[in-house]
């Protein structure tokens, strides 16, 4: 397949670093514990939507900063989440796997597309990082697009797909907190399945996006349940392509942004037992797209 490549950007506040030819950039000469210029934000934005994410090293941030920082991108709000928050700074959510309590979220998504107005972006900021293992991964779901052939993707800009969080394992748990349904059941009244168009258009670069993710992507309608299977099962597999990936070692105060429109993520499970702690803020929009 044929793939765009990002070239290096100018900006007059720092410098970005093509992490990849097609997705994501290290940038450097900023101190992000410190208030930033409006054009500096301004650049921030625009480097974040050109390289879809972007990585800094050696930031040193309280939570406040953290939260301060992110602000820059979208709105901030308290986390109503399942995973734990740092009690001073409610709007981060503490993600931690440790020997007596692991986890993992080793499947491709795009967080949360079971909502109608998703979240646009996340930062996560490096706390407790393993000696070996543990890396992030992120796909480019707009070089995906590109790769595709042009009759294909017509085809697909004229599909909806139904996204839901009832395949992620939730039931299971909220049935074991509540063995009487009634939870659940509540669940399903406040957050139903909803509709996404296959193929969407990011709203800072005008660039089609692939918006389907094996996590929350049930099925695709108008399609007979085993069309829509195989389907999905072949637009899936082109995020497992190196060529649209940028894997990412942590290292002690690295801070990674992503844009949620226009990319998905994979949290390799390879550290067990070690410990491995980020502090994950998500920012949102009046609207996504």
């Amino acid at each position: 397949m044929t793939l765009s490549s990002h070239s290096s950007a100018s900006y007059q506040t720092f410098v970005a670093e093509p992490y990849t030819p097609n997705i994501g950039a290290t940038l450097h000469g900023l101190d992000l514990s410190q208030p930033l210029s409006e054009l500096a934000q301004t650049e921030l934005r625009a480097a974040l939507a050109r390289y879809e994410v972007i990585f800094f090293r050696d930031q040193v941030l309280t939570p406040a900063q953290q939260v301060a920082f992110t602000r820059t991108f979208g709105q901030v709000n308290e986390v109503k989440a399942f995973f734990p928050r740092v009690e001073s700074q409610p709007e981060i959510e503490v993600v931690e796997s440790t020997a007596e309590r692991p986890a993992a979220n080793n499947n491709w998504h795009s967080d949360i597309t079971w909502q109608a107005n998703p979240p646009i972006g996340t930062s996560l900021y490096a706390q407790v990082i393993p000696a070996s293992g543990g890396d992030t991964v992120w796909a480019s779901m707009t070089t995906a697009y590109e790769g595709l052939a042009a009759d294909f993707k017509a085809y697909l800009e004229t599909l909806s797909a139904m996204h839901t969080w009832e395949v992620t394992g939730w039931t299971e748990y909220l049935l074991r907190q509540d063995a009487s349904g009634e939870q659940l059941q509540a669940a399903r009244a406040k957050y139903p399945p909803v509709t996404h168009p296959v193929v969407r258009v990011h709203p800072i670069t005008g660039k089609k996006i692939l918006y389907v993710n094996p996590t929350f992507t049930t099925h695709i309608h108008g399609l007979p349940r085993v069309q829509s299977d195989a389907l999905l099962s072949q637009l899936f597999s082109l995020i497992t392509a190196p060529e649209v990936q940028a894997r990412l070692r942590w290292q002690a105060n690295t801070l990674a942004v992503w844009d949620n429109r226009s990319t998905q993520h994979y949290a390799v499970a390879d550290f067990y037992p070690q410990h491995r702690k980020l502090h994950r803020v998500t920012f949102t929009a009046d609207r996504t797209f």
